[in-house]
């Protein structure tokens, strides 16, 4: 697909982790450069991501945008300067509950999201590394279905990635009529309500802002990034990006991360 085939691209989502940012977590000044010349030209860019609003927040400003951020996987979105709210999509408290009550039968890790503040039962090895990579302290509530009287934003399972290959299909045939189940990182099974996907989010955002399909681009890595590649008039997957992402994609960028979302707007965006 050329950029005269597809008309101008008006809207480009970008996925953070392991898109946007490599694993030093920076944005590299290619990127920005390319970034800023697609704000230059009338683009809006938006940043798609399973994070946490106060955790995507500093990348935005880092850039500049001025747009919706996408944030827990389509649940929550809402404007990066303004703050103002587009949408929140919580999974219902008793649906949560009884997810959250699954997983901890089965001594997993769970994170739980709520009013975008992180509460975990304890500060164990896997609540740390989650903090320090996000940048958010997490609070220690104990037990989390004791603690959990509220709608969830989002629910997060960890655990090794041998162990998500296992349980993934069990946790979407047990749970899938009642939430989104995805993989996200190779160790995170993250739970969304029913319907919300990064996709959903994208297509609605869309709608709103007067844009068509055709002039809208995706770009990610993870498989929490293939309903919006799908959705997108353009959906490119960084060379990093996992084998059913590339299947997904309309184009496959020849540079990892950062330089993929570049090399993407230089040649979909600019035309160049």
């Amino acid at each position: 697909m050329t950029i005269s085939e597809s008309g101008r691209i008006r809207l480009v989502a970008i996925d953070i982790d392991y898109t946007l940012i490599g694993r030093d977590l920076k944005i590299s000044d290619r990127t920005k450069q390319a970034i800023h010349a697609a704000i230059d030209v009338g683009s809006t860019i938006t940043l798609a991501t399973g994070r946490m609003f106060r955790s995507a927040l500093p990348f935005a400003e880092e850039l500049g945008l001025d747009a919706p951020l996408i944030t827990y996987d389509g649940a929550l979105v809402k404007t990066a300067k303004t703050k103002e709210l587009y949408w929140h999509k919580p999974i219902p408290l008793e649906d949560a509950r009884e997810i959250l009550a699954y997983l901890q039968g089965l001594g997993f890790h769970v994170n739980v999201y709520v009013d975008d503040d992180l509460y975990v039962e304890s500060l164990n090895e896997q609540a740390r590394h989650y903090m320090a990579r996000v940048n958010v302290e997490a609070k220690v509530v104990g037990d989390l279905l004791k603690f959990l009287n509220e709608p969830p934003t989002k629910l997060l399972m960890m655990a090794e990635p041998e162990i998500v290959d296992n349980i993934l299909p069990e946790l979407k045939q047990r749970f899938g009529d009642k939430s989104h189940v995805v993989r996200s990182l190779p160790s995170y099974i993250e739970f969304t309500g029913k319907g919300v996907t990064k996709g959903s989010a994208l297509a609605g955002l869309s709608e709103r802002l007067g844009i068509p399909k055709a002039q809208v681009m995706a770009i990610g890595d993870s498989e929490n990034d293939i309903t919006m590649l799908s959705c997108a008039g353009i959906g490119v997957a960084v060379t990093n990006a996992g084998d059913k992402v590339k299947e997904a994609a309309d184009y496959i960028a020849e540079g990892i991360s950062g330089d993929g979302v570049a090399e993407a707007i230089y040649r979909f965006v600019l035309g160049r």
